[in-house]
């Protein structure tokens, strides 16, 4: 969440600005962010605040104090995280990337994780724009952040009860209602993976590409280490033509965090008896 009091800088979205200083930015972020993380904000000239546990808990914090702001006659700015065309736009560009990369080649398919939406949605608004329509997206989440698995089967955005997953990045509890149009206007296919799986697929990217991401993209890459990524797609040329997988989130992982999950889900990774986990440390 970043909230831009405009009052302290004298600057309008969308206007030139009238003097030199920086927009102030207050970040709500969830429990259990890295204090690295926490300090790229921090020597960005951000305010931060630990908004809740959860990202649904973080939105309520925030609006609260974007009223606050309010009432002291300031105008502070919003801006969401997955439910804004801005945001599908700056996503709908990797698309583009993509393209550029494959020559022109049609994948035979997209693999994405899903948490509130945003990035699905503007996938989505990148593949319509070069005439990918009919290329299905396969959107990923993990067991206990299901919200938008859980909102296809209902036809309309479902709240969950609450995050059980420890994929954290993908729990908001209810996704937006764009991402639920979108499955009305193009394949989509939705399924699930457990956190254990999640875990070791992050570990295994992790092995293969020295790339360290999170959980939550552990779910992408789920359906491609485990081989079923073949059983998801309808169309048997689909798995024999390119496939896209969107690997994103790293930020609030590092190997302590990793160590810990390995440790937790009991994941042999082959490199115990040369490098105990415990040991382990950056």
């Amino acid at each position: 969440f970043v909230i831009l009091d405009m009052e302290w800088t004298k600057v309008d979205v969308g206007s030139p600005p009238h003097t030199t200083s920086p927009p102030r930015a207050t970040v709500f972020t969830m429990d259990g962010l890295p204090q690295p993380v926490l300090k790229k904000f921090s020597d960005l000239g951000c305010d931060i605040f630990i908004g809740g546990p959860i990202w649904d808990i973080c939105d309520v914090t925030a609006r609260r104090y974007m009223a606050q702001l309010e009432q002291e006659g300031k105008r502070p700015h919003y801006i969401h995280p997955f439910d804004s065309p801005v945001v599908w736009d700056g996503h709908s560009t990797l698309i583009h990337e993509v393209s550029q990369q494959l020559r022109g080649e049609r994948p035979g398919a997209v693999v994405t994780c899903v948490g509130g939406g945003g990035l699905l949605a503007g996938i989505s608004r990148g593949m319509s724009s070069i005439g990918w329509d009919d290329v299905p997206i396969v959107a990923m989440e993990t067991v206990g952040a299901d919200s938008y698995n859980k909102a296809l089967e209902a036809g309309a955005p479902v709240k969950l009860e609450a995050i059980t997953s420890i994929a954290k990045t993908l729990g908001a509890q209810q996704v937006c209602q764009r991402v639920v149009d979108i499955a009305a206007q193009r394949p989509i296919i939705s399924r699930l993976t457990d956190d254990k799986t999640a875990v070791h697929c992050t570990w295994l990217f992790l092995r293969d590409h020295q790339f360290l991401v999170e959980p939550a993209c552990g779910a992408t890459l789920s359906g491609l280490y485990t081989g079923k990524l073949r059983e998801y797609l309808s169309e048997p040329d689909d798995a024999s033509s390119p496939i896209v997988a969107v690997v994103c989130g790293g930020a609030t992982v590092d190997i302590a965090t990793l160590n810990k999950l390995i440790k937790q889900f009991d994941i042999e990774t082959g490199l115990e008896k040369y490098y105990p986990l415990e040991n382990m440390e950056v």
